[in-house]
């Protein structure tokens, strides 16, 4: 019995030096191979976002140019009233911001998901104001009354849905510079 104690104790011995240097090289090479992860991801984004900043940089100036293109100092200037009715003008008013907005609904993946619910919101308060002036006009008169009416009513408007849209957008594009 007391060489089965003895033996007992020599494969301690051996055994309880080999298992604590054991745990130490696994936590050293745990924690080694956990810094050099950490590493290549630091690296890979920053890699990620030299390419990634161009291309959104190209989104926030595609999405401007949207909500530009959209704003009714512009689209009425672009879409002339010219020998439409009151009731043609309006259609062609909201299909060109559904085509403007179909043409950038691609970009909502490279904006915040704030920012994106702030350009659809100036979209749809346009088509609003555009539907009300529409209503407060004969549907068989002028294009050109129609057209007074949007600008006078978004005039009215406090604040402005595009502009406070583009004040979103470059506040969120100020990030990046």
């Amino acid at each position: 019995m007391a060489n089965d104690i003895n033996g007992f104790y020599e494969i301690l011995k051996i055994v309880l030096p080999a298992l604590i240097v054991f745990i130490t090289a696994y936590f050293l090479f745990h924690d080694m191979l956990e810094n050099d992860k950490r590493r290549r991801e630091f690296e890979f984004k920053v890699l990620h976002a030299k390419e990634m900043t161009p291309i959104k940089l190209q989104s926030y100036e595609r999405l401007t140019l949207f909500l530009e293109r959209i704003s009714p100092e512009s689209m009425l200037v672009r879409q002339s009233p010219q020998d439409l009715s009151a009731a043609q003008y309006h259609k062609l008013l909201l299909t060109t911001i559904r085509q403007e907005y179909e043409h950038n609904l691609s970009q909502q993946i490279y904006v915040s998901p704030l920012l994106w619910e702030t350009i659809k919101g100036a979209k749809e308060k346009l088509i609003v104001l555009i539907n009300r002036s529409a209503e407060e006009v004969d549907p068989d008169g002028s294009a050109y009354e129609l057209s007074k009416k949007i600008f006078v009513n978004y005039m009215g408007e406090n604040p402005a849905p595009v502009a406070l849209a583009l004040s979103d957008l470059k506040k969120e594009v100020g990030k990046y510079l």
